[in-house]
């Protein structure tokens, strides 16, 4: 993590810890330049509509974080404030005609302006998988954070971090999908285990058919079996017209002899396998 890094970046509260005040000030609307480094690309109109709503009802609970800069004009000098984190808030309150916002004031290095927006992101739960995914990949190839380190900002393991950022593995069209909430984060994690050049056509089936995560599971799942035991047992393998029936399989195969565990969901089941396979 760059060095003074860690004292800008907002820190997830404790219940029963106090923190001491910083100055708060109210720096008008217009002053307040974008973050050119903002990493989230998309912003969801109806939740700025409801932390519009909030904001115009409660008032700006947690200051924005800013940055001032002093330009050099004819006249003297000019004096503009660059976001650093808040930009949903201010966006939300330009919406309902606020003139001025309450800001925290830091003398931020342009080098570390990347990576606290970032993490303020990051931190967020509202933002979606492959958004996510981006920041931890800057945050690791552009500032030398190591994914243990993220995973402390965050609150999760260093796995977790780990598996998060194989989602950008995925084919572009999925991505896109995943962003735009058409494929929920648990269909990636299931597609992320198939080969590649099968995954666009899963994906397209999850979409037509529009299959849960737990249907899609059982759906590879039966897929995976019956490949299995076709390819090891060919003679049963052709009776499998389907083995849905099936919850696991397993194969143990030594160097003098080789054997097939079905497992299956109940009694129910395995007795409509075998009626199926005409050994009832």
């Amino acid at each position: 993590m760059p060095r003074g890094l860690e004292a800008l970046i907002p820190k997830r509260r404790k219940k029963g810890v106090t923190f001491k005040k910083e100055s708060i000030f109210w720096i008008e609307v217009d002053k307040i330049k974008p973050n050119p480094f903002q990493p989230r690309k998309e912003f969801n109109k109806e939740e700025l509509k409801e932390l519009a709503t909030s904001i115009e009802k409660y008032g700006i609970l947690q200051p924005l974080l800013v940055k001032k800069i002093e330009k050099d004009v004819p006249r003297g000098a000019k004096v503009e404030y660059q976001l650093i984190t808040g930009e949903r808030r201010l966006k939300a309150a330009e919406m309902i005609g606020m003139k001025e916002v309450p800001v925290i004031i830091e003398d931020v290095k342009k080098e570390d302006e990347l990576p606290i927006s970032l993490v303020e992101n990051i931190q967020r739960e509202d933002l979606n998988p492959i958004e996510r995914a981006g920041a931890f990949k800057k945050l690791i190839e552009e500032f030398d954070f190591t994914h243990k380190e993220i995973g402390k900002i965050v609150g999760k393991s260093r796995e977790s971090i780990s598996n998060a950022l194989r989602i950008l593995e995925l084919p572009e069209e999925i991505k896109e999908s995943i962003k735009k909430n058409k494929l929920s984060e648990g269909h990636a994690k299931v597609l992320l285990g198939i080969k590649k050049d099968r995954q666009i056509k899963i994906f397209k089936e999850i979409l037509e058919k529009n299959l849960s995560v737990r249907d899609l599971e059982k759906r590879i799942k039966t897929k995976v079996v019956r490949k299995m035991v076709k390819e090891m047992f060919p003679q049963v393998g052709k009776k499998f017209a389907r083995i849905s029936e099936v919850k696991n399989v397993k194969i143990r195969k030594t160097k003098d002899e080789i054997g097939l565990t079905l497992i299956f969901q109940d009694k129910k089941g395995l007795e409509s396998f075998l009626r199926r396979i005409k050994f009832s």
